[in-house]
């Protein structure tokens, strides 16, 4: 990911949009996905283009723009709003080490008694990687303190 996202964090995103726009030409899945990320970011944001970009990468084997379309289903940004698509790429994400779609799927199933055990289980994959929101939310979930 390493030219894209250069560009991405060192350029204007006025620059960069253009020079990612010509990678993306030319096949660059990485490109895709960080075009998601400055029509997320855009003011004003633009949830159907970020999602349209996030998709093309996803379907070019980025993983965590697969974890930015399941994030944006969840919350029907861009798209009409559907939770069970939206935790089964999760759960697809989460199973490939995907340490922010380990946060969401184990913070979702949290919300079910009957599925805490695997909510603790993806919440505690996803702390080991450092993951900040995991952290917090498994120590809630144990009643420590972070």
């Amino acid at each position: 990911m390493a030219a894209a996202e250069d560009i991405y964090y060192d350029q204007t995103p006025d620059e960069a949009r253009k020079r990612l726009l010509e990678l993306a030409g030319i096949g660059d899945h990485e490109a895709e996905f960080y075009l998601g990320h400055l029509a997320d970011e855009a003011s004003p944001k633009d949830s159907v283009e970020a999602l349209a970009w996030y998709k093309k990468a996803a379907a070019g084997g980025i993983l965590e723009a697969k974890h930015w379309v399941a994030s944006f289903t969840y919350h029907g940004m861009g798209t009409g709003q559907d939770v069970l698509a939206a935790v089964r790429l999760l759960r697809e994400c989460a199973e490939e080490g995907v340490a922010s779609s380990q946060w969401k799927l184990g913070q979702h199933l949290l919300q079910f008694p009957q599925n805490r055990s695997e909510a603790l289980r993806w919440l505690t994959a996803a702390a080991s990687q450092g993951h900040s929101g995991a952290i917090e939310l498994l120590a809630e979930a144990e009643g420590r303190d972070v």
